[in-house]
């Protein structure tokens, strides 16, 4: 009986240890178009954004924000809970800049559905204040993207320079 044990407990260390043999040979799936698809959409659109905005062009910014007043952007522990209010700070923001360069080093894309994606990214800021003065800060960011009407919008932004980044 004892080396029925044995035998049982070598067969099936054997067959755990096969197991892992075979599927760490086993190679990644392609990924999928779809998904490619999808997240090559989301980059493009959040980079006619970053270009409106380093264009100071908030309204050209906007038009890749969906018309909602559910607090869609949140920016430094701040929720702005209509579209109208982000707006206005956000010409406020570039209102004493004479130049914008914002850049999302890395971003990623999650894709939750056909409709749906989150990027997520940090990435630099450098603002030319209109009196000549530089200021460079370092950003987190995530964004909820939405597909309505055939066009990817932002559906929701969380904005923040964390200290010490």
């Amino acid at each position: 009986m004892k080396n029925y044990s044995i035998r049982r407990a070598l067969f099936a260390a054997g067959c755990l240890w096969a197991t892992g043999f075979i599927s760490a040979a086993t190679p990644p799936a392609a990924p999928d178009p779809a998904t490619a698809a999808i997240e090559q959409a989301v980059l493009e659109t959040n980079e006619r954004m970053i270009e409106a905005a380093n264009s100071l062009d908030a309204d050209a910014f906007f038009a890749y924000i969906l018309d909602s007043d559910k607090g869609l952007i949140i920016q430094n522990g701040v929720r702005f809970k209509t579209r109208q209010e982000a707006l206005a700070a956000v010409k406020r923001g570039f209102a004493g800049i004479a130049k914008l360069e914002r850049r999302i080093d890395d971003p990623l894309i999650t894709v939750v559905s056909p409709e749906l994606a989150v990027l997520t990214g940090e990435g630099n800021t450098v603002a030319t204040l209109a009196d000549g003065r530089v200021m460079t800060r370092r950003f987190a960011v995530s964004l909820i993207f939405q597909r309505k009407d055939g066009q990817w919008k932002l559906l929701q932004g969380h904005y923040s320079m964390p200290v010490g980044m």
